[in-house]
């Protein structure tokens, strides 16, 4: 495999990684919206989590080589869990869409490519982070039943 299609490869894997992230995360938001099995809500929440990391990782190689920096990642405050992995999921699908136009993009404009790719990136980042705060809330709430 030649280096332009490692780089397209690793846009594809992210791009799919992201999808199944954003699938993960809609089905903890309902769970969490429904307020019934918590557990389950976690453990999608676990797998929207790992799929995140693995797609910000294929992200981040086909980035090094294009030479684009690494965005922060930033989260809106004071949501629930629900609307915290609602927000992840939306982030991730937009952040596909991107990294899927970078891939169409592969051949005809490298500029056009790393800019698609710079702003899944960041899309990524934020999801992350919106995973990050529902995780957080999950605990917070295990640790109060559990002192009750």
């Amino acid at each position: 495999m030649n280096t332009k299609q490692g780089k397209k490869g690793h846009l594809e894997a992210a791009a799919s990684h992201h999808e199944q992230a954003a699938r993960f995360h809609r089905e903890a938001s309902q769970y969490y919206e429904a307020g019934k099995d918590h557990d389950h809500a976690a453990h999608q929440a676990v797998l929207a989590h790992g799929h995140a990391l693995h797609a910000v990782d294929e992200a981040n190689v086909a980035a090094k080589h294009a030479g684009v920096p690494a965005p922060a990642g930033s989260v809106e405050s004071g949501l629930t869990a629900a609307q915290h992995h609602a927000a992840a999921s939306e982030l991730h699908i937009q952040a596909a869409q991107h990294l899927r136009r970078a891939v169409k993009l592969f051949e005809d404009d490298r500029s056009a490519v790393a800019h698609e790719t710079q702003l899944g990136f960041a899309l990524a980042l934020r999801a992350l982070a919106h995973g990050n705060e529902a995780d957080k809330q999950h605990v917070t709430s295990l640790r109060e039943k559990g002192a009750s």
